[in-house]
């Protein structure tokens, strides 16, 4: 393998891994947000629909223990579905083909680098 095929590698591999990188950060910082029992319960759920924050207002003593229940269940299915299409219409999932740096040909150009440095 030459060296700048070894070079090209390296630098493939390293956007790769960039990509990867930025692609996680975006999905970090994916949340979605609804409201149920007309805004008297409101759910916050990540990237992975998990909730990570549930908020009930002043007036939600107004609902039994059952509405309130029924109202967080909606609440984070909203939360969920939206989060289902920021997904659609990102590309914060990583391709399998696209997106996983090619490690059998970095290995392959650090193989052919330590044959030219010996």
């Amino acid at each position: 393998m030459a060296e700048n095929e070894i070079d090209s590698a390296i630098a493939d591999f390293r956007a790769q891994v960039a990509n990867i990188t930025r692609l996680r950060q975006e999905r970090a910082q994916l949340t979605a947000t609804a409201t149920a029992a007309h805004r008297r319960v409101s759910v916050t759920v990540n990237a992975d629909g998990i909730a990570i924050d549930v908020r009930f207002s002043g007036a939600i003593d107004d609902l039994s223990y059952d509405e309130i229940a029924n109202a967080v269940t909606e609440a984070s299915r909203q939360a969920v579905a939206d989060i289902a299409r920021q997904k659609a219409g990102r590309s914060v999932s990583v391709d399998a083909e696209q997106g996983v740096p090619d490690i059998g040909s970095l290995g392959t150009a650090l193989d052919s680098l330590r044959d030219i440095l010996r």
